[in-house]
């Protein structure tokens, strides 16, 4: 079985290198910096079994790029897990009501955060039973 590709959005160079080496075990993963260059990289055709974003980043925020994403029809069933800084339950509100699948709050734990992705999988995974 071939892994799961995800896509981490983040601006913080060091933060997608750390993301990308903590899920490229259980994931196939792309970085891209933004959700401009994130939706530019959609647009060309790709699309992941998950996304994994950061809230807070220019051209285009998590906020931004998620309602973007919703609005296609094919993306309906992608998971969209924001990984940010943002404690406040406000940003956490925001971001479920726009489409955010799951939420987590940096600093976080690898070992979670690779748990909620896979849970997405695990819900359509028959195979197992």
């Amino acid at each position: 079985m071939s892994k799961k590709h995800v896509l981490l959005i983040d601006d913080q160079p060091v933060m997608g290198i750390l993301l990308k080496s903590k899920l490229e075990g259980d994931f196939t993963v792309d970085i891209k910096h933004n959700g401009k260059e994130a939706l530019a990289w959609i647009m060309e055709g790709n699309v992941p079994d998950a996304v994994v974003l950061d809230l807070n980043m220019p051209e285009m925020n998590g906020i931004e790029f998620i309602k973007e994403v919703r609005k296609f029809n094919y993306f309906d069933k992608v998971p969209l897990v924001v990984l940010s800084g943002e404690e406040g339950v406000n940003s956490r509100i925001e971001a479920f009501q726009v489409g955010a699948d799951d939420f987590l709050i940096k600093p976080f734990n690898p070992a979670e955060l690779t748990i909620r992705v896979n849970r997405f999988f695990d819900r359509y995974n028959f195979d197992k039973q």
